[in-house]
């Protein structure tokens, strides 16, 4: 990574800051105000194109509820599509006609709401006006000058004879007076009574002393009139909605130009937030920041051709903080974003991904050790890179998990799974063939458990030692020699002198072996009690930390190299569950229905064990990586380098040679 400065005219900046955007190599950096100069302030530019971001975000989704867009998932993976960038100019001017279409969508669906709303308005009126319905007068029941009228409601069952009985019994010297109950239930009653006006204040007193309760708003109609009316409504608001939905269908067209709007605005908004971090005069300006060395010859010979503009490379220094690129061959590439998800690479550290992708597809392949499975991943992966062509971060995870099919296929192979057992269900079930051997080197669901075991710390304490030769090739560039030979030599004659050991107690090592695994161990352990307290001051000191670093030696790498029974344990699961689908498969003795019933069971227990499988896989991968590897040599906290670039998903610029 060089460090790149840059002055030219003040009326190239805008210019000269898209160059660098199509670019995508240059990262623009903060740096100290040079004397004289002042930074722009793009805010409100920024705030006023992240709000049209954001408003042809809403319309995209709006669209894509009533007209969706048809992607298949081999669609999602194409690159995004190459315009040059006369046809880019051409496009932007058609960026407010495809702006007002968003407006037009967001009214729409503003409209569909605000109708949805008064329906449920209406609708609820209505429901509690259905207890009415029966009533032919007004709810607001009109007074005579002789007669007063009330509508009101009781809280239990009651009947017009239940009613004048109660009031009969609490004001027997009113007798003037009708009651009309218009709907009834065990939770509530509604009526209306009339009586004459001089008795209407004592009988209303009579009614409350049983529950009677007087509405607080009703209309000034009969409720049948206002039900009908609300009906009438709710409809037309539902031949808007179909209008105001049909107004957004009319508009499925416009996916692909509001998905450039939506990056459009997206590239302004990274442009401006750009052109902060430049220094200006009212003639000049200035930046600074970092470009790839590979790229840095050619992207300034462009920039002093196209401008006129005067650049500078230069190496940054010691106590800068310069982001990091990963760059890896497609081996190593793909597992970039498996160590970006932990921490890029500090200053002192080195790329993991060349070293670690070999064990993270060995690992993998282990853990899911299916042969059939892996035959599915490779096919999948195969044919989305044959057919999509995928680009940058999602061509590295199809072939992540290309690699990693195709080291499940060989270690199902190895192990003897594909399908689980489908190859000696098929030959007892429909060929009438007896079993055969399927595993080709190990077989860890019958006799061959524990060795299969021993191997999986074999392959684990490989795994580590690299860890610990990098730790120490680490130490030997930064000028710690001795370090960089004792440190690491000492762990391998400890920890690989005690594996024979241990695995004698399992199956069976010859002595000679286990005695010189004894005496490696014992200089390996006295390497590490006097080298490892180096550091400490006085031999006491140095003592006491040498025999700490023995301890931690001894818990820690017998827990981590324990770690990797894992291996075992999740291959086991899924060639174990692939068998027990297939035996639930063939269970019934008619051969109709057993094919029937395996077909069924076969498709859905396999798709179910895969997707657990594979997640398992590659959860507990990542896991050996982090913890038992990283942990050996690895410090991480680099920043990530990043360009100002065209970050799209529907297009990508094909710089003109003849465009300046």
């Amino acid at each position: 990574m060089q460090k790149i400065e840059l002055i030219a005219m003040l009326e190239d900046s805008k210019k000269i800051i898209d160059f660098l955007q199509r670019k995508g190599l240059v990262e623009v950096s903060n740096h100290e105000l040079p004397e004289q100069m002042y930074n722009f302030d793009t805010s409100y530019s920024v705030t006023q194109f992240e709000k049209f971001r954001t408003t042809a975000v809403q319309a995209k989704e709006i669209l894509n509820s009533f007209a969706p867009q048809k992607v298949s998932l081999v669609d999602s993976f194409r690159p995004p599509k190459e315009i040059p960038v006369s046809r880019f100019l051409d496009m932007t001017d058609d960026a407010d006609l495809t702006m007002s279409r968003c407006y037009d969508i967001i009214e729409a669906n503003k409209a569909i709401d605000e109708a949805k709303v008064d329906i449920i308005r209406l609708e609820s009126t209505n429901n509690s006006l259905s207890v009415w319905k029966e009533l032919d007068i007004p709810l607001k029941a009109p007074s005579t000058k002789s007669t007063k009228t009330f509508v009101g409601t009781f809280p239990d069952l009651q009947t017009e004879q239940s009613v004048k009985e109660k009031l009969a019994e609490l004001v027997p010297d009113i007798e003037a007076f009708e009651v009309e109950v218009v709907y009834s239930s065990e939770m509530l009653s509604c009526a209306a009574v009339m009586c004459l006006r001089e008795d209407a204040e004592r009988l209303v007193e009579a009614l409350r002393s049983f529950g009677f309760v007087k509405p607080n708003e009703l209309p000034d109609r009969p409720a049948g009139e206002v039900i009908k009316e609300n009906e009438e409504k709710i409809q037309a608001l539902k031949d808007d909605i179909e209008k105001q939905q049909q107004i957004i269908k009319s508009f499925e067209a416009e996916h692909e130009n509001i998905d450039f709007l939506i990056d459009y605005f997206s590239l302004r908004v990274e442009k401006y937030e750009a052109l902060k971090k430049i220094s200006v005069t009212d003639r000049v300006f200035y930046l600074s920041g970092y470009i790839p060395e590979k790229y840095s010859s050619k992207v300034v010979s462009q920039l002093e051709e196209k401008y006129s503009a005067a650049v500078t490379l230069s190496e940054p220094s010691e106590d800068e903080e310069v982001p990091v690129l990963l760059e890896n061959n497609a081996f190593g590439a793909p597992v970039e974003s498996i160590t970006e998800m932990y921490s890029l690479p500090g200053k002192t550290d080195i790329d993991p991904n060349a070293i670690m992708a070999f064990f993270y597809y060995l690992f993998f392949g282990m853990m899911f050790s299916d042969a059939g499975y892996g035959l599915l991943m490779v096919i999948a992966t195969a044919f989305v890179l044959i057919k999509s062509k995928p680009q940058g971060s999602k061509r590295k995870t199809v072939l992540m998990y290309m690699y990693c099919g195709i080291s499940t296929m060989f270690w199902g192979i190895m192990f003897g799974s594909f399908f689980g057992d489908l190859i000696n269900v098929i030959r007892i079930n429909y060929l009438n063939l007896p079993e055969t051997r399927l595993y080709v080197w190990l077989n860890p669901q019958g006799d061959d458990l524990m060795t299969t075991m021993l191997w999986c710390f074999l392959f684990g304490i490989i795994h580590l030692f690299v860890g610990v030769g990098i730790k120490g090739y680490m130490q030997w560039k930064q000028g710690d020699k001795f370090g960089a030979i004792v440190d690491p030599l000492s762990i391998y004659l400890a920890v690989g002198g005690a594996a024979p050991i241990c695995a004698g107690m399992i199956i069976e090592i010859p002595d000679s072996i286990t005695q010189a695994g004894k005496y490696c161990a014992l200089a390996g352990v006295v390497l590490i009690v006097l080298t490892a307290g180096r550091a400490s001051k006085g031999i006491f000191g140095k003592l006491g930390a040498g025999l700490y670093a023995l301890y931690n030696t001894v818990s820690g790498y017998l827990s981590d190299v324990l770690s990797y029974s894992r291996l075992l344990a999740l291959g086991l699961v899924t060639g174990i569950i692939g068998s027990v689908v297939n035996l639930m498969g063939t269970l019934p003795s008619n051969m109709v229905v057993k094919t029937v019933l395996f077909t069924v069971v076969f498709v859905l227990g396999h798709a179910i064990n895969f997707g657990i499988n594979i997640i398992g896989a590659y959860v507990h991968t990542n896991r050996l990586q982090y913890v038992e590897f990283f942990s050996r040599f690895y410090e991480g906290g680099g920043v990530a380098f990043n360009p100002l670039k065209v970050n799209s998903k529907t297009f990508k610029i094909k710089e003109e040679t003849n465009n300046g």
